[in-house]
């Protein structure tokens, strides 16, 4: 009796970029992009941009014991949130009241971005799509009619600012050594024991065809394979740059939200507003053929997915429904960050099960903690 034939999806998220030592969260680029704001300050009197304006008032002094460099300085705020950087006197020792006065002056000038740094601290972690749409859906619900489209306006200058402000910033990355337990991942064989379904096959076999669908924007993958986008690669392997790729014309970055099942969508589909749908993700996918090159794959044949890195969270949940819930998806594999005892195991099945109408069947899908396994991370990642 001949095999029945399966493919493979890998959905490889900014986990597997942070897996190999990069600095890729949205945190990291916060505190980057704030840190060079005061040091272009400092070096020139004065920095103003869309989001922000710093003014230096005085140089900082290196004798007073807390503020030494900017970095410091600018590290104060982020373990609060940046709760008082635009105050005019800055406290230093919570218990003793020791105040300074700020050698700074500082201006936000976006409420979004406001709120962005807020969420942004060594103890929570900032998604930004996520804030948009929040941010959007408020706009939705409070905003009067005639200023609807003025203040989404605002909103997709500044947004716009900051998405090229960070692939700036991810330009600015390394490129990172591979490791090498990822060749054994992409390269190993799907098991029969992680398959609930009636579909049967060997008890160890090697996909007929395997995709490798890229959220990040970063070449980290080029380290496994050879730069591609959607072409045969070597042992029937494909990548597909879904959202994008860095400064690549063809193929721009696509950010912003994706969730068309929520029921704010559906109010904001009947607005007579235009510019609700300015960085909803499903739009700019009609950029390029990547969306349906994954409808044709995942429509071809059975599939198992491997979650690589991929939170899984709600900015792409209209992709990931199509996925999960595909008649042809009979699999679920999680590799997930950390240990036996501590990992995000349970909080990736949480994210998944949120793509699912279907609760039953997501129960069948999604292959359980004691089969899956961890991912590897760069020797400096390390935990």
């Amino acid at each position: 009796m001949d095999k029945e034939p399966i493919n493979r999806v890998f959905l490889v998220g900014n986990g597997f970029d942070l897996a190999h030592g990069l600095k890729t969260s949205y945190n990291d680029f916060i505190l980057s992009y704030i840190t060079s704001c005061f040091k272009y300050a400092d070096d020139n009197g004065e920095y103003d941009d869309p989001l922000i304006k710093v003014e230096r008032l005085s140089y900082i002094s290196m004798n007073n014991g807390y503020l030494k460099a900017i970095p410091e300085y600018v590290q104060h705020f982020y373990i609060r949130g940046f709760k008082g950087i635009e105050d005019a006197k800055i406290y230093f020792n919570d218990s003793l009241k020791t105040s300074i006065t700020n050698p700074y002056k500082v201006r936000i000038h976006s409420e979004f971005f406001r709120r962005l740094l807020s969420r942004c601290s060594n103890a929570n972690w900032v998604e930004i799509e996520n804030e948009y749409y929040t941010f959007l859906k408020e706009i939705l619900h409070s905003e009067k009619l005639d200023k609807r489209s003025t203040v989404l306006k605002d909103l997709h200058t500044r947004f716009h600012f900051l998405i090229v402000a960070l692939e700036e910033y991810l330009l600015g990355l390394p490129l990172p050594e591979p490791i090498e337990g990822y060749n054994n991942i992409f390269d190993n064989p799907i098991l029969d024991k992680d398959i609930v379904s009636d579909y049967k096959i060997e008890d160890s076999q090697l996909p007929e065809e395997t995709l490798i669908l890229n959220f990040n924007y970063t070449p980290t993958l080029n380290r496994y394979f050879p730069p591609a986008k959607f072409v045969s690669l070597k042992d029937h392997k494909r990548i597909n740059y879904i959202h994008g790729e860095l400064r690549k014309f063809k193929n721009p970055m696509i950010f912003g939200y994706g969730d068309e099942l929520d029921k704010d969508y559906e109010k904001m589909e009947l607005e007579t507003t235009k510019g609700f749908f300015t960085y909803i993700k499903s739009f700019w996918y009609f950029k390029t053929s990547n969306y349906h090159n994954l409808i044709r794959f995942i429509d071809s044949a059975k599939f198992q997915v491997c979650v690589l890195g991929h939170s899984c969270g709600l900015s792409d949940r209209t992709m990931l429904n199509m996925i999960f819930e595909n008649a042809n998806c009979i699999s679920i594999k999680i590799y997930y960050h950390g240990d036996e005892h501590h990992n995000n195991f349970t909080e990736i099945t949480q994210e998944i099960s949120r793509h699912f109408k279907d609760k039953p069947g997501m129960r069948r899908k999604i292959v359980s903690f004691d089969k899956s396994e961890p991912m590897p991370q760069h020797p400096l990642k390390a935990e």
